[in-house]
């Protein structure tokens, strides 16, 4: 079997604050393959981000990742281990943002981002114009032409997103590293991003974060957070079909598709498990409840 693109492991990630430090993310371990797909999902605040921006070494100043081990395997057969991985972000390592609007300068146009970009990934003067208006038809532009001399204030978001793509074409991507990229799009929009995701870096590990479960069963693998606790992970069909924790499934009974059930509160939360108030089958045992695995499908609950 080939070795992992990206290892990675983490007991904890913690925030100083004023007069105290607080757990934002408790352990997490996993791997992804050479073009396999990993979702991590979850509500809003329940760390997807933090462990996607440890992997960077872009975490906020006053958070530490304690017990970081991590490995990325780059294409020509280069290792980087712990804190050289963070030097590979904008290159080896790719971020696809989740609001390209936001993350495009305002007073610069198409045409200096993808220049700046493709500059540092050692393209030369001559090279760069012909090469910009190939990415952007890559990333799905019929007349590249038409945008490269736009403000980003003058695009749509779908129209943003494929910008952000065609910079991250830019780099010799090793692992690409999306977060939220369907936010803000329709049903059309999420599965031309994800096939153009597919097409385009065909070989590259990627790291989805999302909270959108159409996107998250595209996926080859998922791990599912509570704040900032691995509820369950393993293969996304086991997982989001037959999940084994009370959490996922709760997450799976709220979709539209699925009668949007509520999980009420039910009882007062205690620190044994994130999901403790609202679960149904809550109960003593879950207070020394273990994980439990079957194969590569790990989850809580008794």
């Amino acid at each position: 079997m080939p070795d992992s693109v990206l290892s990675y492991h983490s007991d904890k990630m913690t925030a100083s604050l004023k007069n105290t430090e607080k757990t934002l993310v408790g352990e997490i371990d996993f791997s992804i393959m050479q073009g396999e797909k990993l979702a991590l999902i979850g509500e809003t605040g329940s760390g997807k981000t933090l462990t996607a921006l440890s992997i960077m070494g872009l975490l906020p100043q006053n958070v530490e990742c304690k017990g970081l081990r991590i490995k990325l395997q780059c294409k020509g057969g280069r290792t980087h281990v712990g804190p050289d991985v963070f030097r590979t972000a904008g290159s080896a390592v790719v971020y696809i943002p989740q609001n390209g609007l936001e993350s495009l300068n305002p007073r610069r146009k198409v045409r200096a981002h993808l220049y700046d970009t493709l500059r540092k990934n050692g393209y030369d003067k001559l090279a760069v114009a012909q090469k910009a208006l190939e990415m952007l038809k890559l990333a799905g532009f019929e007349s590249p032409e038409d945008i490269i001399d736009l403000y980003p204030f003058q695009l749509s978001g779908g129209m943003a997103q494929r910008v952000t793509i065609a910079l991250a074409m830019t780099g010799r991507e090793s692992l690409i590293i999306a977060d939220e990229p369907t936010n803000g799009l329709d049903q059309v929009g999420r599965d031309n991003f994800l096939r153009l995701l597919d097409s385009r870096f065909p070989e590259a590990a990627k790291l989805v974060i999302t909270h959108d479960m159409a996107v998250a069963a595209l996926t080859d693998k998922v791990i599912v957070l509570k704040n900032g606790i691995v509820m369950e992970q393993g293969p996304s069909d086991l997982v989001l079909e037959r999940p084994g924790c009370q959490y996922t499934k709760a997450l799976m009974d709220a979709l539209v598709g699925n009668g949007m059930k509520e999980t009420p509160r039910l009882r007062d939360p205690d620190s044994c498990c994130p999901f403790y108030s609202r679960c149904s089958k809550a109960c003593s045992s879950c207070f020394s409840v273990s994980n439990r695995k079957d194969g590569e499908h790990v989850w809580r609950c008794i």
